[in-house]
């Protein structure tokens, strides 16, 4: 009779413990299809914000962030309980149930920080009269717009490390419309609050400042884009700029010791130049040291000093000119984003005489700095038209103010070097500084490959980058003015394309042979600020093709993150990144 009763009683816990599973998944299933129907809707608001951001629309944005918000709200409380949290450790199904909580939450995140991009771009719409932006509202929206952008970012590495080989479909979707609504407003976010703590500042809030825009000429180049061809200060005041005064680079007599102090590196690597002609101020990677030299020949043609000095090139003005809209020149030609890129990199070298070339120049910089004066272009499109030039590195700035160079020069906005900084441990940058004299770069194919050759037991790895150059210039090339060919004068044959490379390898590494068209080369060296870096010297032929290739030894832990930054080119270099150690130690 006992031993019924005690199974009578094992029979009762079964049913009861099957009964709470039944009720616990039926439970965890209304949890799920409750999730699911909000998580449908945050992604078609994350649509909408997206949309909302590339047409520039802060209205439509809002909407869309608050409605995320509320939709994230109530997904995140549907998961807010331990049958969940029991179920994120279910073999198999386990990261499924893990993904959709991340993602949830992830995305209440990115609607919260929204409203900090809204108020920067208000601080742009809502503006006194004849002002670029309204400089109070933009200092005081300072704080959000820095706590919205680490926001982002913190989302970017928790949606990021989220393994979707193991996800089901529909889950695996929903973690990479995630990833899209972090990578769509994060750059944003990061534009945001950089605008908000620097240009107070620079935009004359607390007094009038000097801004020199130098505009570099990609057809000819240097390693941070191209040679300076023209220059153009702008006063600023309380939001307001004004146009103050143009100079060409032949306006600038070179002089013969150097215009700026520069280290050894330098020199060693780029020659005597950089400082002497006021064509090599973007020579060398530390843009602090070009905008020094550009204050500099300011200084000396004017009298006095900028504050600020900020280079583009007119790729940076196709972007800007696809937001304003035409401008017209003082010619009655219209300059617009199709048309911008040929109109003042390639047209002007085969028609125009050279003072045509400045008058045209002069024209352009002045039609296009008085429409962004103007104040009249949508602030969301303005930002968003950016992200790709200054992620290319085609716009970098350098303060004389030390608070605000600091904050700079950790920044996108901080030139080559600081580029190279932000892609990682392993990065490699390559620069071209152009040796033929002419307006030669339309026609240079580049392909740029890394290839890890050892792992070594002591730390070490080395690592080739590989350089393949070709020239797509005409047969009848020669025939074209000087100031396209150079004209032999520098010692480049008329239609060859002259270059000289330098890679510079990551931190902590050391020269190693450098080889062109497979044979030695006796490349000059340097250890710049910790990176080793050698420069070779390259002539190519019409549809001649060369390579050329650098070795280095680098901390080995580096060669897991390899990475190549490079001078802004006129056509897109062809980038391989090769596999890293990966656990392999060779003898």
């Amino acid at each position: 009779m006992a031993r019924l009763q005690r199974r009578r009683r094992w029979l009762w816990v079964g049913v009861l413990s099957l009964g709470v599973l039944a009720i616990g998944a039926a439970w965890l299933g209304w949890r799920v299809w409750t999730v699911k129907g909000e998580l449908d809707q945050l992604a078609s608001l994350s649509s909408e914000a997206r949309a909302a951001i590339d047409a520039g629309d802060p209205t439509e944005l809002s909407d869309a962030a608050q409605a995320m918000a509320a939709v994230a709200g109530r997904a995140s409380s549907a998961m807010a309980d331990p049958v969940w949290r029991l179920a994120e450790g279910v073999p198999g199904a386990g990261p499924n149930f893990t993904a959709v909580r991340v993602v949830a939450a992830e995305l209440g995140r990115i609607a919260g920080a929204a409203p900090a991009v809204l108020t920067i771009a208000d601080g742009f719409e809502n503006r006194p009269d004849g002002a670029v932006v309204d400089t109070s509202r933009l200092a005081a929206g300072s704080a959000d717009a820095e706590d919205a952008a680490t926001s982002l970012e913190a989302s970017s590495k928790a949606l990021d490390a989220l393994r979707t080989s193991e996800l089901i479909g529909p889950v695996a979707r929903g973690v990479e419309q995630a990833r899209d609504a972090v990578d769509e407003l994060a750059p944003l976010a990061g534009a945001a609050a950089g605008a908000a703590r620097i240009l107070p500042g620079v935009l004359g809030d607390r007094g009038e400042r000097s801004i020199l825009v130098m505009v570099l000429n990609p057809a000819e180049l240097r390693t941070g884009g191209g040679i300076s061809g023209s220059f153009v200060e702008m006063r600023a005041e309380a939001g307001r700029l004004t146009l103050v005064r143009q100079a060409e680079s032949s306006e600038f007599v070179p002089v013969t010791h150097p215009i700026a102090e520069l280290p050894e590196a330098t020199t060693a690597l780029y020659g005597d130049g950089v400082a002497r002609y006021v064509q090599n101020a973007a020579m060398t990677p530390d843009f602090a040291a070009t905008g020094r030299i550009a204050s500099a020949w300011w200084a000396g043609l004017t009298g006095h000093a900028p504050d600020m000095v900020l280079a583009v090139d007119p790729f940076v003005l196709q972007a800007l000119l696809a937001v304003t809209g035409p401008v017209e020149l003082s010619t009655g030609a219209a300059l617009d984003a199709d048309n911008v890129l040929d109109s003042l990199l390639v047209d002007p070298y085969r028609s125009l005489t050279s003072d045509e070339q400045t008058s045209l120049f002069s024209s352009a910089a002045d039609a296009v700095f008085t429409r962004l004066a103007s104040g009249s272009a949508d602030p969301l499109a303005l930002l968003r038209a950016l992200e790709q030039p200054v992620a290319d590195g085609r716009l970098s700035a350098w303060s004389a103010h030390p608070v605000e160079q600091r904050l700079l020069e950790h920044s996108v906005l901080g030139g080559p070097r600081a580029r190279q900084d932000a892609a990682g441990p392993g990065a490699f940058a390559v620069y071209f500084n152009d040796a033929t004299g002419g307006k030669m770069a339309d026609y240079l194919d580049i392909a740029i490959d890394t290839r890890t050759i050892a792992c070594r037991g002591d730390g070490i790895a080395e690592v080739a980058v590989t350089l393949t150059m070709a020239s797509r210039a005409p047969a009848d090339v020669a025939s074209l003015p000087v100031s396209v060919t150079g004209g032999g004068r520098f010692g480049v044959g008329v239609g060859d394309i002259g270059t000289n490379v330098t890679v510079t390898a990551p931190a902590g590494s050391y020269v190693g042979t450098v080889d062109v068209k497979g044979e030695p080369y006796p490349a000059p060296t340097a250890i710049d600020v910790d990176r080793a870096a050698s420069t070779a010297r390259v002539n190519l032929s019409p549809d001649e093709v060369n390579v050329l290739e650098f070795r280095f030894l680098i901390p080995r832990s580096g060669a897991d993150s390899l990475a190549i930054v490079h001078t802004p080119l006129m056509s897109p270099a062809e980038v391989r990144i090769g596999d890293g150690c990966a656990g392999d130690i060779s003898p």
